[in-house]
């Protein structure tokens, strides 16, 4: 997901089924790069409890692990570690945390960047990573919040993209964003 772009072979957006340009929920993430995939510099890691904790969380984990016990607070879902941002309803802000684990350049430092969707911002704490080692993690927060002056502007059932990424010059790591406004 981190590493498919959202071009085509000649370089044009992607389109859809219909020959227009596509939105992200038509393409995914983009179009798979399979060499940057065995390669992407910085993994989003996920464990078989983090998914049962995410089904917890929807309320939908009683029948799909019967040796699991749900937790009586579980993580909010949006919490998953996983690459992609989705937000349904979006009011004012949402903080989410992710943890990337360095799988490229033993010494290397990331810096976020981001292409928020139309009257979105999205920050990430810390802006900078620094890796010393092949396999350390880190954690960081991304901030999405509602420009006041766009919430009048989009219907609620519209849905605005972007992406943040992390890149050392090396590695472009992007994770997709879409977002719809309460």
């Amino acid at each position: 997901m981190t590493t498919a772009g959202i071009r085509n072979n000649v370089g044009l957006p992607l389109n859809d089924e219909s020959g227009s340009v596509a939105t992200p929920f038509a393409y995914g993430a983009g179009h798979f790069r399979p060499t940057k995939a065995a390669d992407p510099g910085l993994v989003y890691d996920a464990s078989y409890k983090d998914y049962l904790l995410y089904i917890c969380s929807i309320g939908e984990a009683k029948d799909f692990d019967p040796t699991f016990k749900c937790p009586k607070s579980p993580p909010a879902a949006i919490n998953l570690n996983y690459p992609s941002i989705a937000i349904p309803k979006l009011k004012d802000a949402m903080i989410i945390k992710r943890t990337v684990t360095n799988v490229g350049n033993s010494k290397s430092i990331y810096f976020f960047t981001a292409k928020p969707p139309l009257g979105i911002s999205v920050k990430a704490s810390p802006s900078i990573l620094f890796f010393d080692h092949v396999g350390q993690k880190k954690s960081f927060t991304i901030t999405v919040k509602a420009r006041r002056e766009m919430l009048s502007k989009h219907s609620t059932d519209d849905y605005v993209f972007g992406w943040y990424t992390w890149t050392d010059g090396f590695y472009t790591v992007r994770s997709p964003i879409a977002v719809s406004l309460a």
